[in-house]
């Protein structure tokens, strides 16, 4: 026998046509993200979030950063149809961590070039230079 609520009318079913359990009405953010695509696009999220952590850690590990941010950004577009149903279209992105570069240092010319060497000081040393013999060393 089916149960009907008595202020609404709504039919309350705890089991599909088939048998199987229906799924309960989202009463957290956390139901609402399960919701969405069968649950597909919460398992991606959290796989996408191991990935990202793993990320990290090597990353701290190979710059020694300790500090480290990322950022993720669910977006769900809720769209109402006329007939009365709802569609839901959700998507993550995962920000991660700019890859930390060396520094350069430079000044600038009195014509507004940029360069390596300080103007008006004078070089100890010209640019590296190549000092590979040009024969064979003998011993």
């Amino acid at each position: 026998m089916t149960e009907h609520d008595p202020d609404s009318g709504e039919i309350i079913e705890t089991r599909a046509a088939d048998g199987g359990q229906r799924h309960p009405a989202a009463h957290s953010l956390a139901d609402f993200i399960r919701m969405q695509e069968d649950g597909q696009f919460d398992a991606d999220v959290a796989a996408d979030l191991n990935d990202l952590a793993a990320d990290l850690e090597e990353m701290a590990e190979a710059t020694g950063q300790g500090k480290l941010k990322a950022k993720l950004t669910i977006t769900i577009d809720i769209q109402r149809e006329p007939a009365g149903h709802y569609v839901f279209a959700a998507k993550h992105v995962l920000k991660r961590p700019d890859e930390k570069r060396r520094q350069s240092v430079g000044w600038v010319t009195d014509d507004n070039k940029f360069t390596p060497n300080k103007p008006r000081q004078g070089n100890l040393f010209g640019t590296v230079r190549d000092v590979t013999p040009r024969r064979e060393v003998r011993n």
